[in-house]
């Protein structure tokens, strides 16, 4: 068993005595705590974050910087790649695309155009030959 004496200034009164058994740590009364582990109610969410910054290591710390900023990188990279790709695409459809629909469509009017030609054409030889058949009979 350990006995320790504390020795303090004139200003304190009375010494304080502290018994140690060997293998045994010492034990906060819990009025101690309490006052370490106080809430302050105007604490930030960001003073939180801070705060936080001492509880992991300076290696790690700056592991994960290093590793984030790769996936930003990365992503940002790939966000431009797909950016461009889609850029060629909308080009290249319009450039091609758009003068091609234009003759599909002016072909199909010609179509729908020859076809009513030859339906009032067929029609008027139908009128033709049929105001020429009772004039034969009337002979």
């Amino acid at each position: 068993m350990v006995t320790l004496t504390r020795i303090e200034d004139e200003s304190q009164q009375k010494p304080e005595e502290k018994v140690f058994n060997a293998g045994e740590e010492e034990v906060e009364s819990e009025s101690e705590v309490e006052t370490e582990d106080e809430f302050d109610e105007n604490e930030t969410l960001l003073q939180r974050i801070e705060a936080l910054k001492d509880m992991i290591l300076p290696e790690q710390r700056q592991y994960i910087a290093s590793t984030l900023e790769s996936a930003y990188s990365t992503a940002s990279t790939l966000a431009k790649k797909c950016g461009n790709g889609l850029w060629i695409l909308t080009s290249s459809t319009l450039l091609l695309g758009v003068p091609l629909a234009l003759g599909i469509f002016g072909e199909t009017q010609l179509n729908e155009l020859e076809k009513e030609m030859q339906l009032q054409q067929g029609s008027s030889d139908l009128l033709a030959s049929g105001s020429e058949q009772p004039a034969t009979a009337a002979r």
